[in-house]
């Protein structure tokens, strides 16, 4: 019996929907009105039992059963009490078509309802939820005489009201219906309202929007934070006059605001000059087993900020350490500590992808300049105040598959690579590089981790011809001029050692970052030569900087200085440059200044945060690692 009724059931919601879709969008007239037919008691036995599934939150039983009345009983003087709960049912569940579906039909066809000031406004809220936001301000104006003597419901319409407007892009309409929403309604809300007034504010508004909002609210705190955003958009610019002749007028009108802390951080950032003292923060990972790298990265920012000898500069650098200890909650914690307790100028690190993330997280909302040494894809994906300085795979590749189109001419290549998420990441950006550029990936196999063993990989991307006679050994044949292969240098040792073994050895021999190492001129140097491969530092580069650099790290540290120290000297120093030139340290100027170049190629950040850099292209030729680009 059940299974018949479903059976039946499905097509029915079909027919409804079809029927109600037809329906639309409502203009409620008296005319409109269809005579209700009386309501039998069985009727009303069927309503009662759905409507109790309702109240009980049995909503699936519900939905369904009051769905069967609207269809079987489309007239009576339950129907559009049928629809309304159906329609609110659809509505938590966040299916704001199907629940639309059912209040226009209710509005249309019930337009005396005792539910039509309710259904009006959950309509509302459902074409808001749908995008359709000029619809949704249609229907909920009209509600504001209707709920005149309900205090907690008009408060909720004008905040929605303004909401509606800041989704249409129109700040100033949006910002005058939360100021009279704030007005109007119960202070146990105005906190609320609050908040989303300062979030419309943070938004990047033109300046001269930001000096309307000060004249249209004068002596409140919307025209104090108006101010304060307008400072920082001088700022910006580099007009520190005009900037400091802002925030000291909203410093003087805002104390005992909220937000007057955030006033005092900013008037201290645009202080720092001569005889100053500046903070600057880094979290990095110094326990744990993460502790090796923190360790190195912190080496690099030690040596940029003259911790161990004497710098240049018209300020003194104070650097205050996180120990994030590779924990998420730990680094966003630091964020804090360092922006509120600290009064940093800007923040350094973290270096993995979830530690990097959550500390992104919280400097974005603290607006604090953040430089993650991480290459996690994604962490300044729309974040203003959060900045990468790290080699990404698609840098690398770009690079590399750069140099083998247009320098060495090659056009078909193969690909062996690591068969896990690393691999996969590379073998997909070369692929894609190579084809772009003219080229073609002919071939592309993939190893697992722990193989050890390539002979059957390494003869499955060539060809062999039958041999003359038996017991003579074919020579491979190669379709392809390259092959890439992006690990680490002791995977590399021993695939290319196999290659060789195996005679696949007149291909140029591509690689990532990962076969910059010491150990590729040992054991494995000779099957080397010639190959070609890309990172971010080269401690032998003939660069007067770097090699100003590696002697410093090593006579300060006795060791050699890696990709991860050079990165974080790169960042520190960047962020001293600019205070050096112009005495801010802010996103615009970050994304803005070109008057550096890195160790490791670091010249600047693009617009979405990323660190542009020329990286380093390196060959093998007699047994050893030099550099073939940049030129020096």
């Amino acid at each position: 019996m059940f299974r018949k009724l479903t059976i039946f059931f499905l097509p029915l919601c079909i027919l409804i929907a079809l029927w109600y879709g037809c329906v639309p969008k409502p203009t409620i007239k008296e005319d409109t009105v269809r005579e209700k037919v009386a309501t039998p008691n069985a009727i009303e036995r069927q309503y009662k039992s759905a409507f109790d599934e309702y109240k009980r939150g049995e909503l699936d039983k519900a939905s369904s059963h009051l769905q069967d009345f609207v269809v079987q009983y489309p007239r009576t003087s339950l129907t559009d009490d049928a629809l309304y709960f159906l329609g609110e049912i659809y509505l938590q569940r966040q299916e704001y078509r199907v629940a639309a579906i059912q209040f226009e039909r209710l509005l249309s066809y019930f337009p005396s309802s005792p539910h039509l000031k309710e259904a009006q406004w959950s309509l509302a809220r459902c074409y808001f939820k749908m995008g359709e936001y000029k619809d949704a301000l249609s229907l909920a104006r009209p509600l504001l005489p209707a709920v005149e003597n309900q205090p907690l419901w008009r408060g909720q319409v004008l905040v929605f009201l303004g909401e509606c407007y800041a989704a249409l892009g129109d700040p100033m309409a949006s910002l005058s219906w939360y100021a009279r929403a704030r007005r109007e309604i119960p202070s146990a809300q105005r906190d609320e309202v609050r908040g989303k007034i300062l979030a419309l504010l943070d938004q990047d508004l033109p300046p001269d929007k930001y000096r309307e909002i000060g004249i249209a609210y004068p002596n409140t705190f919307i025209a104090h934070y108006a101010k304060y955003r307008l400072a920082q958009w001088y700022f910006g610019k580099g007009q520190k006059e005009e900037a400091e002749g802002l925030l000291r007028e909203a410093m003087k009108e805002a104390k005992g605001e909220d937000f007057y802390p955030l006033l005092e951080a900013f008037w201290r950032e645009m202080q720092i000059g001569v005889g100053k003292e500046i903070v600057l923060g880094c979290i990095l990972p110094l326990q744990g087993k993460a502790k090796s790298f923190g360790t190195r990265a912190l080496h690099g920012i030690q040596l940029a900020i003259g911790a161990f000898r004497p710098r240049e500069g018209s300020f003194r650098v104070r650097l205050v350490i996180w120990d994030d200890r590779g924990d998420p909650a730990r680094a966003r914690e630091g964020v804090k500590v360092l922006a509120e307790k600290e009064k940093a100028i800007a923040i350094i690190g973290p270096l993995h992808s979830q530690t990097a993330l959550a500390a992104a997280e919280e400097a974005e909302v603290r607006r604090i300049p953040l430089i993650t040494l991480s290459p996690f894809q994604g962490i300044v994906q729309k974040r203003k105040y959060i900045f990468q300085n790290s080699i990404t795979n698609a840098s690398q590749v770009k690079t590399l598959a750069q140099y083998a189109l247009k320098e060495l001419g090659i056009r078909t290549y193969a690909i062996l690579y690591p068969r896990n998420t690393y691999g996969q990441s590379f073998k997909g950006l070369f692929q894609q590089e190579v084809e772009g550029g003219g080229g073609k990936v002919l071939v592309a196999a993939s190893y697992a981790d722990d193989q050890t063993d390539f002979k059957d990989i390494i003869r499955g991307m060539v060809r062999y011809p039958k041999p003359q006679k038996p017991k003579d050994k074919p020579k491979p044949i190669f379709d392809f001029k390259a092959i890439f292969i992006p690990d680490d240098i002791n995977k590399i040792n021993l695939v290319v050692s196999q290659m060789a073994y195996h005679d696949v050895t007149a291909v140029q021999l591509l690689g990532n970052n990962g076969w910059n190492s010491p150990e590729l001129d040992r054991e494995s140097g000779k099957f080397f030569e010639g190959a070609v491969f890309v990172d971010g530092f080269f401690k032998d580069s003939p660069s007067p900087a770097v090699r100003s650099f590696v002697q410093d790290f090593e006579d300060t540290f006795h060791s050699s200085p890696t990709l991860l120290e050079a990165l974080s000297f790169d960042t520190t120093a960047f962020i001293l440059k600019i205070l050096n030139s112009t005495g801010v340290v802010s996103p615009e100027i970050l994304l803005s200044f070109r008057e550096y170049v890195g160790v490791t190629g670091l010249t600047g950040f693009t617009p979405d945060g990323e660190g542009i850099r020329n990286l380093f292209v390196l060959k093998v030729s007699e047994g050893k690692i030099r550099q073939v680009s940049p030129v020096e």
